[in-house]
């Protein structure tokens, strides 16, 4: 544990402040129960300071026009950022519980994500058309101005880099409001800019404190130019309606209830273990999170049983342990959320493993359960059709392909998708079939700082990552020449 509680300031402007409430919030480990960290408690002057201050950076610095300045900032942030990457991570863990060695994943992919931005902050390219013998179109991209970027919790740190890279390769200055559970781990992040001189001071900022008040001055002071959101489809949907006043621009990616579509002639020994750690990865608290097994008759009883295996060889606990394969949830409101469901389930469907919180010695402090697969769900059981965010996989059974694409589009989400088999044909209809913004073909989990990702339907609005997500915090404008003759 930490050896001392730390309290944490705003980072406005490029100064380190208390907010003007003079209260504080706390980060609690969801292993032990422990208080680990203060931060700030921000009210409505503190948010507005950072919005004026973040406006008049990106009007009056170069920020906005130097690609060399932003690459190289964006590079030596990523230099930083190595350099501390232990430390960061175990930060991370004891904030969000996870597993010690995925928060050095999660850290090694924000590194890579910075890398590649500082690389596009030199490509932003728009083009010219030549419209009539004396006239020219510029069609050029700008950035937008000040970006309001709201993250969540169950990873803080690469979901707010994956938002922040790009916002700031494209010359906007950013905001960011961190989520109140975990926002120890991306202040640790954003120390890391102070002593790089090529941020302008004010070109990011960063606010802790209840979304409520945070979240919604973002999305309605009139100097935020776009907002990015990442979280659930309900507050999203929130967003949404208070931004439509100003007709601000939006970037969402919201909830999943992702499938993995096995076919009989899937490679199960690749196939099972994969799907299982997509299901129960970070506590199965991930928006594409595998959460859903639709697996053909055939191999129906075979995919299950091998899937119980996996479940039963995870090592749960405390995540500082190197050995451990599975964390907390977030919470006990969290885990309660979960039991919930679980017991939904046992109505609902059969039990194959798991459904109960997890005690006895040092679990009993935290906020454990037990690793959950239910079979033979029902497509209107709500854990079929809902995001529990938590470690509870439902399987369905199919007959042929047309059953497998209607189960697999049968939410109101669609964020990813997996499909296993050796057939490239069948592989790439249901690709093309499956209602989701990403489409794994035997593997899952894969995601790069160059290709894109979002949601349909109710998973979200635009997308992150790669050249679609660089040119989402950019304006498109129309320069006319006419020239004479």
């Amino acid at each position: 544990m930490l050896t001392k509680i730390e309290v944490t300031r705003n980072y406005i402007n490029g100064e380190w402040r208390e907010a003007e409430t003079g209260e504080t919030m706390e980060s609690v480990n969801p292993a032990t129960a422990e208080i680990i960290g203060e931060s700030q408690k921000s009210g409505l002057e503190d948010i507005k300071l950072a919005i004026k201050d973040a406006k008049s950076a990106f009007g009056k610095s170069d920020w906005r026009s130097n690609s060399s300045r932003r690459s190289d900032a964006l590079m030596q942030w990523a230099y930083n950022l190595k350099e501390k990457r232990e430390e960061i991570a175990r930060i991370l863990t004891l904030e969000n519980g996870k597993p010690i060695k995925e928060s050095r994943i999660e850290l090694d992919a924000c590194i890579d994500t910075l890398k590649y931005f500082a690389g596009m902050a030199r490509s932003i390219f728009g083009r010219s058309i030549n419209l009539s013998s004396t006239s020219y179109g510029i069609i050029d991209k700008e950035p937008i101005g000040v970006v309001g970027i709201i993250s969540p919790w169950n990873w803080p740190a690469m979901l707010m880099i994956r938002e922040i890279a790009p916002a700031l390769a494209a010359g906007n200055a950013v905001v960011l409001k961190p989520a109140s559970r975990t926002p120890l781990v991306s202040i640790a992040i954003v120390k890391l800019i102070e002593k790089i001189d090529d941020f302008p001071p004010g070109i990011v900022n960063i606010v802790t404190g209840p979304g409520k008040v945070i979240g919604d001055e973002m999305t309605t002071n009139p100097d935020v130019n776009a907002i990015s959101f990442t979280g659930d489809t309900t507050t999203g949907k929130n967003l949404m309606k208070k931004a439509a006043e100003k007709v601000k621009k939006l970037a969402l990616e919201l909830g999943g209830k992702s499938p993995n579509i096995l076919f009989a002639d899937a490679n199960l020994n690749k196939a099972i273990p994969t799907v299982a750690k997509s299901a129960f990865i970070t506590a199965g608290q991930m928006c594409f999170a595998g959460s859903r097994v639709i697996v053909h008759e055939s191999i129906h009883q075979e995919v299950v049983l091998g899937l119980r295996k996996e479940a039963e060889k995870l090592k749960i606990g405390n995540g500082l342990n190197e050995s451990t394969d599975m964390g907390p949830v977030i919470s006990e409101e969290q885990l309660n959320k979960v039991l919930e469901y679980c017991e939904i389930g046992r109505q609902d469907a059969k039990l194959v493993i798991g459904g109960n919180r997890l005690i006895g010695g040092e679990l009993d402090k935290g906020f454990y359960i037990e690793p959950t697969i239910f079979d033979y769900v029902p497509m209107e059981s709500r854990i079929a059709q809902e995001e529990i965010f938590g470690p509870v996989l439902a399987v369905q059974v199919f007959r042929d392909e047309e059953e497998a694409i209607s189960l697999a589009n049968g939410t109101i989400f669609g964020l990813a998708a997996g499909v296993w088999t050796k057939d490239v044909n069948r592989a790439m209809r249901i690709a093309k079939k499956v209602e989701a913004g990403t489409v794994w073909i035997n593997t899952y989990n894969k995601n790069y700082p160059q290709t894109e990702f979002g949601g349909y339907k109710e998973s979200g609005i635009g997308r992150t990552r790669g050249i679609e997500g660089l040119l989402e915090y950019t304006e498109t404008k129309h320069i006319n020449i006419e020239i004479e003759e």
